[in-house]
């Protein structure tokens, strides 16, 4: 994900030992770059002759998705389908990763089953993560077994109308490290060995050329392929080499020459070498493939609107969006963070591209910022008819089933309330929300409320829907009271804890159709830790129900709530 929210935030700890180890070693010569990179494969496989189904036109010089046997326009709506499972790394230690397609893991009669849910919901699209540490073969080249679970993936999702979006997020060792390897790592480093020198580009290059030689072998339908994604998340470590060299220069693969101890020279380069990254390895795949769409995907820059702050992680969205010769762009900005969809919008550099589609690849809902599953399906609802305004083409949510991710909502989670909200069989216009089904009201939010003290969070974060908080700025004894604007009954209270340090507390629960009239109808008295959900569900619903106090009176923390909810009863 973007922002350090989900597994791919923790990435660079999953690089392959293959670099980690040479990265270290000290006073190695790199060699040098050569230019242009060639995107060479010693396969001698045919080019795959088939035409793939999706492609893209120019209408009224905006480009969209189309169906090229109907002529029909297509809109990617779909899910991400992930597992995860420990692996085994290069240097004999384990971590856990994308395991979908992992020989002796992968599971056809699962997939079948879940891939025929999503095609009864309407839905045409599917993004799946190939792994970078059980791709390979002993050999140096692509694992038969491996390829062929891919196969069987793309055969069984063909059949039930739906497009496959493979994805990675970094090259296999193999031969594949051996050719990286060629200009790493003392001017080079980390992710950067990727994409700045000539040894990276060539390895993805001969990577993405032989994987689809490989699924043409194994019989892969490579018509049902929206896209190759030459990267789930493409970026840059500004904590290696060559951003932590000061002065000298360094040549990329491009075969420039740029100063860095210039910080003009270091932004052009960052933004011509993802140019030449993405253009070099798009034109090995069409090497392979003509007709293949080939994408690249970003989470969000860290300006204009300051975002994941202390992250050395830089992002460039520009130069792949106006730039490159990538077919189209694939932005994953998240609900419920630091930034509003307008200020993802601005931070992406996507404003007034017409030419170029641009697929939302991720979007969910983290338990941590929406304290309900009903608020997050009408979140995620809302965000997608929210981003047709900004010109983004296609949907797909993060993720359909999987339970390896317990802090995040899935779409089929109690009777698949996300998945039936998104659902084009339910919505079929996905810029409109009418269709969806939320099956519960919350009255709290957005609503006028009051506290005894606040400090630089203010009490309406408590009633905003996302995951900021209210604090008090102050121990116990603090309440805080939300006015409904009118009498309700109400069948739930939900609270979503804000606490540090975890330990004992009381919260009182008091309600009414008046401001001096409140009475007492629950306490929670116990262990409560930050993050937690507290729930207030009585047998029968509290009638005529106006105000609602949460009165803290006890808690080693200052008195904090991520967010109130107050859930209408049924009609």
């Amino acid at each position: 994900m973007n922002t350090g929210r989900h597994l791919h935030a923790i990435a660079r700890s999953l690089l392959p030992a293959l670099l980690l180890a040479a990265c270290n070693l000290r006073g190695q010569p790199a060699s040098p770059p050569i230019s242009p990179p060639a995107a060479t494969s010693p396969a001698v496989t045919s080019p795959a002759a088939v035409e793939h189904r999706i492609g893209i036109r120019l209408v009224d010089g905006a480009g969209e998705f189309y169906d090229r046997v109907t002529g029909a326009k297509f809109t990617p709506r779909g899910m991400n389908y992930i597992h995860l499972a420990e692996q085994p790394t290069d240097d004999g230690g384990r971590t856990v990763y994308h395991s979908l397609f992992d020989p002796g893991r992968y599971e056809p009669a699962l997939v079948g089953e879940a891939l025929e849910k999503m095609k009864e919901a309407g839905y045409n699209t599917v993004r799946v993560f190939m792994s970078q540490n059980t791709i390979d073969a002993p050999d140096g080249g692509l694992s038969d077994e491996y390829l062929a679970n891919m196969a069987d993936f793309i055969t069984q999702a063909q059949a039930n109308g739906l497009f496959v979006m493979p994805t990675i997020d970094w090259s296999p060792g193999g031969r594949y490290g051996q050719l990286l390897l060629t200009t790493c790592c003392e001017q080079f480093n980390m992710n950067n060995a990727q994409y700045l020198p000539s040894g990276g580009v060539r390895a993805n290059a001969a990577f993405f050329q032989d994987l689809v030689r490989g699924l043409v072998d194994q019989g892969a339908p490579l018509e049902a392929v929206l896209s190759f994604e030459l990267r789930n998340e493409m970026y840059f470590d500004t904590d290696f080499a060559p951003f932590t060299l000061t002065s000298g220069s360094v040549t990329t693969a491009n075969g420039k020459s740029y100063d860095m101890g210039s910080a003009s020279d270091r932004e052009l380069m960052v933004d011509e070498s993802t140019v030449t990254f993405i253009n070099t390895v798009r034109t090995a795949i069409l090497e392979a493939d003509p007709t293949a769409l080939v994408s690249v995907g970003f989470f969000v820059p860290s300006g204009p609107n300051p975002a994941r702050i202390g992250d050395a992680r830089l992002v460039s969205t520009y130069p792949a969006i106006w730039q490159s010769e990538a077919d189209f762009i694939d932005l994953h900005p998240y609900p419920g963070g630091e930034l509003t969809l307008q200020k993802y919008v601005e931070n992406f550099e996507m404003e007034g591209m017409q030419e170029k589609p641009i697929l939302m690849g991720e979007f969910g809902v983290n338990r941590g910022d929406v304290p309900s599953l009903s608020r997050a399906a009408q979140m995620a609802v809302d965000w997608q008819v929210e981003s047709c305004a900004y010109g983004f083409d296609g949907w797909l949510f993060w993720t359909w089933d999987t339970d390896e991710q317990p802090e995040f909502y899935n779409a089929v989670q109690d009777e698949a309330l996300i998945g039936r909200n998104l659902s084009p069989a339910l919505r079929p216009d996905p810029c409109s929300r009418e269709g969806a089904t939320e099956s519960e009201v919350n009255l709290a939010l957005g609503k006028s409320v009051t506290a005894t003290h606040s400090n630089q969070s203010p009490a309406e974060n408590a009633v905003d829907g996302t995951g900021a908080a209210w604090g008090a700025g102050a121990p116990p004894p603090q309440w805080i009271t939300i006015d409904l604007g009118a009498t309700y009954a109400v069948s739930a209270i939900r609270l979503s804890v804000g606490q540090y340090p975890n330990g004992g507390t009381t919260h009182e629960v008091w309600v009414g159709d008046r401001w001096d009239g409140l009475q007492k109808v629950h306490v929670f008295d116990g262990v409560t830790s930050d993050g937690e959900l507290l729930v207030f569900a009585p047998d029968a619903p509290l009638e005529d129900v106006r105000f609602v106090r949460i009165v803290t009176t006890h808690s080693p923390s200052w008195v904090a709530w991520k967010e109130i909810e107050v859930i209408q009863a049924a009609q």
